[in-house]
């Protein structure tokens, strides 16, 4: 069996493997029979560390990062696990906040290649056996997974976490995960694990329902943020106790997610003891997840917001009106085919010009599925530079999917080169 000497060829190798963000569900294993087999194979890598696991619609990212930056600030030595990366696969595996090595991920597939071959690991299976090893290397005291899509059959799902979150449920991801909101949220519901606690985000009514029969099913108790009834002002996260904090935050709907993260605290207070003082200098200091309502420019207002479905666009659009001071924004769009819909697109009416950034791949949506929903323009490669040049002074949203951000970031870095 070849084995790799350059990460270079390492990362040739995984390109070449079918990934969601350009095959879809052709990618996606629906068993979790290779990925348990491999790990056991592996040593049980899976199981050599404690966790808490978090699924979610959206927020899970920002939760997972949130409450594994308050257990680090705690000096617990912390893993972290999140998909997808932006800019470098690395990112996806942290320790104490570092990503993994190259070194590492050298010697973890000249190791392993082998068996991830006998096995045949998806893409995010190989993803999460890099993780699982890792922390179990690092010898990780507690680690933060965050699902990859969904939760009952996701690769992730063969941990048995001290603690489990569900942080929202919304219509996503309906060709695998069911059209209705009581599908989805039995899915999500799979993290679920008999006798341990799980915290909940705000979920509609209908998945609430869902998730409390599958709580009481499994004797699991379940804290809900929204009995904290946390309130967002500037920035300022202020809970009915009369707990306030003022965090790096833009978008009010990470109060939820601070809530979340102050419950899983109280929870897992007595085998995993956190000082009030650290919960509260770690919120207020965190500076955010790459992605989510970034601010990209030190002299533009330009945003990059990970929105990329109804739920997460309302949410950006309202924080989108908080900071315009009565500018018109404009939109930069790019869009996987399975997130165009008339709903969507409906509560893009509030914007003035809209360009649409088409990208590689047959899961992205092209400028033709798009252009009978809604009035656009197209940017390509060849005017993109003279286009962002005209709106130095706009308030310039980039939205529709973490896939573009890496496309974003380079324009960007070549225009701040360029002027």
């Amino acid at each position: 069996m070849n084995r790799f000497k350059h990460i270079d060829e390492l990362f040739k190798y995984l390109d070449q493997i079918p990934k969601f963000q350009t095959s879809g569900v052709g990618s996606v294993n629906y068993s979790l029979d290779n990925i348990r087999s491999f790990c056991e194979q592996a040593g049980n890598i899976h199981l050599n560390f404690a966790s808490v696991h978090v699924a979610g619609t959206n927020g899970k990212g920002t939760t997972s990062s949130l409450i594994e930056w308050v257990y680090r600030n705690s000096g617990i030595k912390t893993g972290l696990f999140t998909s997808p990366h932006l800019l470098r696969y690395n990112e996806r595996v942290k320790v104490n906040g570092e990503e993994i090595r190259d070194s590492e991920m050298l010697n973890f597939f000249n190791e392993y290649l082998t068996a991830i071959k006998k096995y045949k690991l998806s893409y995010f299976e190989i993803s999460t056996a890099l993780a699982f090893w890792y922390f179990s290397k690092k010898n990780v005291e507690l680690a933060v997974i965050e699902t990859g899509l969904g939760g009952r059959l996701d690769a992730t799902n063969i941990i048995e976490p001290e603690l489990s979150v569900i942080t929202s449920i919304s219509l996503d991801h309906t060709d695998i995960l069911g059209n209705t909101i009581e599908e989805i949220a039995a899915e999500k519901a799979g993290i679920i694990k008999r006798n341990r606690p799980v915290v909940v985000g705000k979920l509609p009514e209908s998945a609430l329902k869902v998730i409390n029969k599958v709580c009481k099913r499994m004797d699991s108790p379940s804290f809900h943020a929204t009995e904290l009834r946390p309130d967002f002002y500037n920035g300022q996260v202020s809970l009915e106790s009369g707990s306030s904090f003022q965090t790096n935050f833009i978008e009010p709907v990470n109060k939820w997610n601070v809530a979340m993260t102050i419950l899983v605290c109280r929870t897992l207070q007595d085998e995993w003891p956190v000082g009030k003082t650290t919960i509260r200098e770690s919120l207020e200091n965190f500076k955010g997840v790459s992605g989510r309502f970034e601010k990209l420019s030190g002299v533009s207002d330009w945003y990059f917001s990970g929105a990329h479905n109804e739920e997460a666009l309302l949410s950006s659009l309202q924080t989108i009106r908080e900071i315009s001071a009565d500018r018109t924004p404009v939109l930069f769009l790019s869009l996987m085919k399975d997130k165009v819909n008339k709903k969507v697109t409906d509560l893009l009416n509030g914007f003035g010009d809209i360009y649409y950034v088409a990208q590689e791949g047959s899961r992205a949506a092209s400028i033709a599925d798009m252009k009978d929903l809604i009035d656009l323009k197209e940017v390509t490669e060849s005017n993109y530079e003279s286009i962002l040049n005209e709106l130095k002074t706009s308030l310039v949203i980039f939205a529709g999917s973490f896939y573009f951000y890496p496309i974003v970031k380079r324009w960007i870095s070549q225009i701040d080169q360029n002027n």
